[in-house]
């Protein structure tokens, strides 16, 4: 992928994670470059298919399109930044991710979005006035 189509994927998603919003100025990890639909399912490395992703997001997503929503045990496509308002499916409840619809729900729970080491994380950059 070129410097310029990186770029664009950066600035497009405001320098910060498209799943869980973490800052990429305050990642731990440099910000990655997530294949909505992973290449193995076809999906090209185009700016409609390029999201940018923290690593935790980016490695629990991994290939999955889809996942099971914990609260209705219906099985829903992932959340596509491309296609969704983060608005619309996700809410904050503090520092935790709170799935809005069964797509918000299940990117949750697949992205562990509110794995402990996120929640604190999230909490303590909270504390020192990053919001998300």
């Amino acid at each position: 992928m070129d410097a310029r189509r990186k770029a664009t994927v950066r600035r497009r998603a405001g320098f910060r994670c498209e799943y869980c919003h973490l800052p990429e100025r305050v990642a731990e990890l440099p910000l990655q470059f997530d294949h909505i639909v992973a290449e193995q399912h076809g999906g090209p490395a185009t700016l409609e298919n390029l999201a940018l992703a923290c690593a935790r997001c980016n490695r629990f997503k991994g290939p999955n399109l889809s996942g099971v929503d914990p609260e209705t045990g219906v099985l829903t496509r992932l959340f596509n930044p491309r296609a969704d308002s983060w608005k619309e499916h996700f809410a904050w409840d503090g520092a935790r991710v709170r799935g809005r619809t069964t797509i918000g729900r299940a990117t949750v729970h697949v992205l562990q979005m509110n794995h402990p080491a996120a929640v604190n994380q999230r909490r303590h950059l909270l504390n020192e006035g990053i919001d998300f």
